[in-house]
């Protein structure tokens, strides 16, 4: 009896799970099948942009509040040193970045198996 076999599955293109990791750190990773270092990473990142976001979205809000009211009044001038709460934004942005640059450096050890032109075993003419 003539059956037809199923088709191998088609090795993933490495160069689109990096550009993928390029944009978001994680997604390559998650592309090639490794879904829990890669979603990991990509919430890791996620949620260090949105809290930097939110930060600086909020240090922005009292900022307006506090020129829009007057600025020679006492201690108003002084309160603009610190509405942007610079610490929370660099940490969190070296935060990003080291998640960015775990996320290369795992993406560069996939196994060879999963990269584009790897070699495939020979199919076997007894089925096997």
């Amino acid at each position: 009896m003539n059956t037809i076999k199923p088709a191998l599955p088609q090795p993933k293109n490495l160069r689109w799970a990096a550009a993928l990791n390029l944009f978001l750190p994680g997604a390559g990773l998650f592309y090639l099948g490794h879904r829990k270092t890669g979603t990991g990473l990509a919430l890791g990142f996620l949620l260090c942009l949105m809290a930097a976001l939110g930060i600086f979205v909020a240090g922005y809000i009292h900022y307006l509040s506090v020129i829009s009211s007057d600025l020679m009044q006492e201690g108003q001038i002084e309160q603009l040193k610190d509405v942007f709460h610079k610490g929370w934004l660099v940490g969190l942005a070296v935060a990003g970045v080291s998640l960015q640059v775990v996320s290369m450096i795992a993406l560069a050890r996939v196994r060879p198996s999963q990269r584009e032109g790897a070699p495939r075993e020979p199919i076997r003419p007894d089925g096997g």
